[in-house]
């Protein structure tokens, strides 16, 4: 017994240290590769697998992975990928199709509205006069402009020369 449970680990020691093992046979038809190796060598293991019907790939990983000490003594590169086919043309999802557009896009300038003018409402009644208090206090009186926007300054007169007291 024991000598039967030595040959059992050591051919299955052999068959995990080998390639990746199988395709597995996933439910929707496809098959899952688990390779020891770059993307390349799977894809190989894909051509073999469905020999000469072809096939899509799903799904696809490269995994490289540096171990060791980072000053590069004892570093090992360990490289594995999976992918995830399908034999032939029977996929279960649509193809992808890349097509270039017939004319390039035109750009569109959208501008802000220009805004409406207000218009200008009088303050005044061109040529209406009204009375004001002048420099120093003085009274007086001022005239709307002609455009009707503002009114003229305010006016006091002349004064008129005050005569010396006798």
């Amino acid at each position: 017994m024991p000598r039967r449970f030595l040959v059992l680990t050591l051919l299955l020691a052999a068959a995990c240290s080998h390639g990746g093992g199988g395709p597995v046979r996933q439910p929707d038809g496809g098959y899952a590769l688990f390779c020891k190796g770059p993307l390349s060598d799977c894809l190989r293991h894909a051509e073999r697998v469905c020999k000469d019907e072809g096939y899509t790939v799903d799904e696809a990983r490269d995994v490289r992975e540096l171990l060791g000490h980072a000053s590069g003594q004892s570093q090992v590169l360990i490289e594995k990928s999976e992918a995830t086919i399908y034999c032939g043309t029977h996929a279960p999802r649509a193809s992808i199709r890349l097509t270039r557009p017939t004319e390039p896009p035109t750009e569109t300038v959208i501008s802000a509205p220009t805004p409406t003018p207000t218009p200008v409402t009088p303050s005044c009644v061109p040529g209406s006069s009204q009375a004001c208090v002048g420099p120093a206090g003085c009274s007086g009186g001022q005239t709307c402009a002609p455009d009707g926007k503002h009114f003229e300054a305010c006016d006091c007169g002349s004064r008129a020369p005050t005569s010396p007291a006798p």
